[in-house]
């Protein structure tokens, strides 16, 4: 049986990072059709492999968040923030390394996918913590504990 505490806690991470998936698909569509429009379909192509590399690695690292936080402990929160560290480290040498291939037309359009779907990630998490209501308190407390 899970608390209130987990619930809530599997609700903050489902309402923050649902929003900053969501945020973040919507930019990587508009960053392809700006490219589109001004480099044709290989430069969209480009910033879609961009901002898709930013998508896959924050996605995956839901999963990460779900399974260190699920023991709200202090410990718990430490990986959640070392797991972003590790994740934007190998976001960077991903991005390095498909900047080397041919999959590329343009590397600038690539470096703007990845740059704006970055910042909308960010964007995303801050919008989706402001707009929950998290309780501060355990609702299964029993009658008479503390009183």
């Amino acid at each position: 049986m899970t608390h209130a505490a987990e619930r809530t806690v599997r609700r903050w991470l489902v309402r923050a990072e649902g929003t900053a998936l969501g945020l973040t698909v919507l930019a990587a569509v508009i960053i392809a059709l700006v490219a589109a429009l001004m480099g044709g379909w290989p430069a969209a192509r480009s910033g879609l492999l961009g901002a898709g590399d930013v998508v896959v690695f924050f996605a995956l690292g839901v999963l990460f968040d779900v399974w260190a936080a699920r023991d709200a402990q202090v410990i718990g929160m430490f990986v959640v923030l070392a797991g972003y560290g590790v994740r934007i480290g190998l976001l960077t040498g991903v991005a390095f390394l498909l900047a080397q291939t041919s999959w590329l037309s343009s590397v600038n359009w690539f470096a703007i996918g990845v740059g704006v779907a970055t910042l909308t990630w960010l964007v995303g998490l801050v919008v989706g913590h402001m707009s929950g209501r998290w309780p501060v308190y355990d609702l299964t407390v029993t009658a008479g504990v503390g009183a």
